[in-house]
């Protein structure tokens, strides 16, 4: 059995439903299909999650909810018109509507993936189960136990199934969002709790490219990777696979084909557990994030100190400030932390932690850029390391810091921002190390 999930990107308008229907039908063995809300499509530069985010906002503000909903109407009722098909999607839209005002933001949010999945049910013939029904939250996670029991009870009698992505519900029947991208943990999830032989992801994209296509110009697609690099490497800003996605299937050993919707026969990107490596080639893929902040505090032999660290991660955390922790040696700690997370107040958490705890100092660099090679030969090859180095270092790209992550499969540097796209293409095109792996077993 297989579980296909398709992206926003891959329902956005009839003619991507035409796709899906065909890629579907092309195979039996598909037998559930999960459906993110209809994306951006060209007519409308706006996915429908965005559109009820809009509308949910607005009645927050007591302002005109209805004419961001009402474009929402229109795209899906279009979608049913084009294909003539007879659900009744006017009369789901309104009730949605109606309630919008006393609504969950869960909830309404929700509706895209809920109304994209049911006009999808109808035209490939498949039974309808809303995830609410089996998927289960309890104290903030899926409880896949109590899930597999209610998606058992819900397959009876059904051969195929169409499921939403992105939600489920509480203990309570309350409408619970997984993270922007959930329908890849959907998907994820339904694949563990049936076993699924293969989860397909279906998007926009032919695999994980080795780097951003934005900044290398046709790069090589990763053929092979474990699932290990792709859950770093989603970490680190590929956008094609939630990271969370990765571990339900990963717990069961179910491969994972990520593959595009608008040209299946290019082929994609399986991930499986392990890879037998090309030896003369060290990185599987280069991802990263701009717009970091690093703050470093200095105090002798300030790792005993560990009142000292204590108070700083409160001030940090009482700005709602997650970091990660730096290596800085016996006397200084550093953090490292999202721009986006401190824009407003990293003024005044550099004051307090100055005024607040009894440290030498308190340095603040801005613009950091993070780019990671990622590769599961750094684990049994620390020297690869070394070799990324001196390859930034002939380039005259200064490098502010080095980690290498716990899951030893992961090199991470900062650079200025400034440097952040040279850096990735220096990778790239001045090494004939960087490509793809191959799986040890085929993929029946």
């Amino acid at each position: 059995m297989k579980v296909a999930k398709f992206g926003g990107s891959s329902v956005a308008d009839a003619g991507q439903f035409k796709k899906v229907a065909k890629i579907v039908k092309s195979d039996p063995t598909r037998r559930i299909v999960v459906v993110s809300a209809a994306g951006k499509w060209q007519a409308q530069k706006i996915k429908v999650t965005d559109l009820l985010i809009d509308s949910f906002n607005a009645n927050a503000k007591q302002e005109d909810f209805h004419q961001p909903f009402a474009i929402v109407r229109h795209r899906l009722v279009k979608i049913q018109s084009e294909l003539g098909l007879t659900t009744k999607i006017e009369a789901d839209l309104d009730e949605i509507e109606a309630k919008i005002p006393s609504a969950t933001y869960d909830y309404v949010v929700s509706r895209g993936e809920y109304l994209t999945a049911k006009l999808m049910a109808n035209y490939i013939g498949y039974s309808f189960i809303d995830a609410a029904k089996f998927i289960t939250f309890r104290d903030g996670d899926v409880d896949l136990g109590a899930s597999k029991r209610k998606l058992e009870n819900e397959m009876l009698g059904s051969r195929f199934a169409l499921v939403p992505g992105f939600y489920g519900a509480d203990e309570a029947g309350n409408i619970k969002l997984m993270p922007r991208g959930g329908s890849d943990i959907t998907g994820a999830i339904i694949a563990n709790l049936v076993d699924a032989d293969l989860y397909e992801n279906w998007t926009d994209v032919s695999g994980v490219k080795v780097a951003d296509p934005r900044i290398i110009d046709h790069s090589k697609k990763i053929d092979e990777l474990t699932y290990s690099e792709l859950q770093e490497l989603s970490y680190m800003g590929i956008s094609v696979f939630q990271e969370e996605a990765v571990e339900p299937v990963r717990e069961k050993h179910i491969p994972i084909a990520i593959l595009n919707t608008n040209a299946p026969s290019e082929g994609g990107t399986i991930v499986a557990s392990s890879v037998i490596s090309d030896k003369q080639q060290l990185v599987t893929g280069i991802a990263g994030k701009k717009n970091y902040v690093v703050i470093s505090i200095k105090k002798h032999q300030l790792s005993r100190r560990m009142d000292i660290l204590q108070s700083a991660i409160e001030v940090l955390s009482k700005f709602n400030v997650m970091p990660n922790f730096l290596p800085s040696g016996n006397d200084a700690v550093s953090f490292l932390i999202d721009f986006n997370q401190v824009e407003i107040d990293l003024d005044k958490i550099v004051s307090e932690l100055k005024s607040k705890i009894d440290v030498d100092s308190v340095d603040l660099r801005k613009n950091i850029a993070l780019v990671a090679a990622v590769s599961a030969k750094f684990s049994k090859h620390p020297a690869i390391a070394g070799k990324i180095l001196e390859k930034l270092d002939k380039s005259d790209i200064d490098v502010h810091m080095v980690v290498q992550e716990g899951s030893d499969i992961k090199l991470v540097v900062g650079v200025d921002n400034d440097d952040y796209e040279r850096t990735i293409r220096e990778l790239y095109l001045n090494s004939s190390e960087v490509a793809t792996s191959r799986i040890s077993a085929v993929i029946a």
